[in-house]
């Protein structure tokens, strides 16, 4: 096959991701995202890109597997730093000036071990010590009981913290031997709940200021993607921001309700 054939037969592979996953492989090295998806066309016994396009539009149960594949299954404090330095940068300023003194309310949605909310937690803490008084909550949510409960000990090996600047590390943490302990006074500003965000779940409208959602998408299906948003949109305040995980882009009927404010962070507003 002609290697211009091939590459448009691997480009479609990644469209068929977008549309049913919103899976962004823009953020992802090429040869990465090949090899990756190679491991699953041997599994599947497909000997080049067109025979595994036809498998992914033959049996959808494949395309969750080969998500899985695809994202590195990592979670730690601040990462993605570039997200939180924009947050800093694009968020928290208009938070300040829309609601001012109030206390803002928080929402990582799918927290996993609660690296996140830890660290969206941390970087709140210290904006409110260098700008306006005021004060903030962070409800974070996992369908995941065992991750809630770690998330809850707030207990993590002392490499965790490698990436983080060693100012940061002796403020925040606390050691003892190879664990650290996120301070109480972070601690008590988070509230954890397992919580299905397909499931029922009643909350009060326009009660969020901002909701972390990144690399939870990848997981769900298009449709599923649509009533999230619908949801999100519902929970936060008008002027409230939604950010988004790096490989995933806010498509479809759900961006009436947002305006880009950063494409590379995925950062979003609510509009009304």
């Amino acid at each position: 096959m002609p290697p211009e054939d091939e590459e448009k037969d691997f480009q479609a592979v990644l469209e068929v991701l977008r549309r049913a996953r919103g899976f962004d492989g823009r953020s992802y090295k090429p040869n990465y995202l090949k090899r990756r998806v190679a491991i699953r066309m041997r599994a599947m016994g497909a000997s080049d890109y067109a025979a595994y396009l036809r498998v992914l539009r033959a049996d959808p149960r494949e395309i969750p597997l080969l998500v899985d594949r695809l994202t590195v299954h990592v979670t730690e404090f601040f990462r993605d730093s570039e997200v939180y330095d924009a947050v800093e940068r694009q968020v928290f300023p208009f938070l300040e000036a829309d609601f001012p003194g109030k206390i803002w309310n928080i929402w990582s949605a799918g927290c996993s071990s609660g690296e996140e909310p830890f660290s969206l937690a941390i970087a709140l803490k210290e904006w409110r010590l260098n700008h306006l008084e005021g004060d903030f909550l962070v409800e974070a949510t996992d369908i995941d009981p065992d991750s809630v409960s770690a998330a809850e000990r707030g207990l993590y090996p002392v490499e965790s913290l490698a990436k983080l600047p060693e100012a940061r590390r002796a403020r925040w943490f606390l050691t003892s031997g190879r664990k650290v302990e996120v301070v109480p006074e972070i601690r008590r500003r988070i509230r954890f709940e397992v919580r299905d965000l397909m499931g029922a779940w009643e909350r009060p409208e326009r009660s969020f200021h901002m909701i972390f959602c990144r690399n939870l998408l990848i997981y769900l299906t298009a449709d599923e993607h649509q009533a999230l948003y619908e949801r999100f949109a519902r929970a936060l305040h008008p002027g409230g921001f939604l950010i988004l995980g790096r490989t995933e882009a806010l498509l479809g009927r759900g961006r009436v309700f947002f305006k880009c404010v950063d494409a590379r962070n995925r950062l979003y507003r609510r509009v009304d």
